[in-house]
Order: structure tokens, then C-alpha cells, then sequence
């Protein structure tokens, strides 16, 4: 009986993961600060003309001291083409509460808008600035790219 209910439990949390990542990296911020003159940079390879899901991943600690996280974004494509965005992620709700999972390490992963879909196949540079009037952001352990294809 115990080997049916692993089973199970093994079988539903199988496809009940989120699609694999076709691209997922972290960068580590050292000493757990964020420099506002810090750019962290990703060159991701799109393998296919295609609809993707790409997200912001963010780890913090619980001694990160700000509700929220203004990023800048740059992409740029191999042909130079280029876009721009802001964002605004809510690590924390207004009663203090945390958005992410996780205990005393945080992970949220915000969804971005950046590119237009398709997305053509080919190596992308994306560069992620933190925006805030902080000069040194402190409990931010790693900023990371996800790029999942849409089911």
C-alpha cells in the first residue's frame, strides 16, 4: 500500500511540474548586495521561432529591507535589434507578509513582457539593472533568467 501511495504521489507531482526551462541561469550577488551601477547580464539561446514565457527570478533574504524592487531591462538580439523596459515586483504585501516561496530564502519569478511573440530563434543578451534610490540593495542573493516555452 505504502509503494502505491509513492507511486501516486511521485506520478502526480510528475506533471504537475511547470514545462522545462529551455534557458535558466542565477547569477550570485556578492556579500548579498545589490550595487546600483551592478549590471547583471544573461545571453540566452532561443532555440526555435516560437511563444515563450520569460521571467524575472529573484532570491532574497528576509532581511531584504524594501516591499518592492524596481528593475531596468535591456534586450538586444544578434541583428542589434533592441528593447527597453521597467519593472516594478512586489516581493512583500502591505501587512509586511512575503510574495515569494520559500522561508528565509525567498524566490519569486516575475513574469516579463519584454519581447514581442514570436520570439525569433537566436542568441539574446538581456541586462538587468535594479532601479531603486538605494545605492546598495542588501539581502538580494541572486537575480536570475527563465525562458520556458508556452505550452
Amino acid at each position: 500500500m505504502k509503494k502505491i501511495i509513492l507511486f501516486l504521489f511521485l506520478f502526480s507531482h510528475l506533471f504537475s511540474c511547470k514545462e522545462k526551462a529551455v534557458y535558466e541561469s542565477f547569477e550570485s550577488l556578492e556579500g548579498e548586495e545589490w550595487q546600483v551601477g551592478h549590471p547583471v547580464l544573461f545571453v540566452a539561446e532561443i532555440p526555435e521561432k516560437g511563444d515563450y514565457d520569460i521571467s524575472l527570478g529573484i532570491r532574497h533574504t528576509t532581511d531584504y529591507e524594501m516591499a518592492n524592487l524596481w528593475c531596468f531591462l535591456r534586450v538586444t538580439d544578434v541583428v542589434g535589434n533592441g528593447w527597453k523596459d521597467s519593472v516594478d515586483i512586489r516581493l512583500a504585501e502591505p501587512d509586511g507578509r512575503w510574495v515569494g516561496t520559500g522561508h528565509s530564502l525567498k524566490m519569486l519569478e516575475y513574469p516579463l513582457s519584454i519581447l514581442p511573440m514570436p520570439v525569433e530563434a537566436g542568441k539574446y543578451t538581456f541586462t538587468v539593472v535594479q532601479g531603486m534610490r538605494t545605492q546598495v540593495l542588501k539581502g538580494i542573493k541572486d537575480v536570475g533568467l527563465i525562458i520556458r516555452r508556452k505550452e
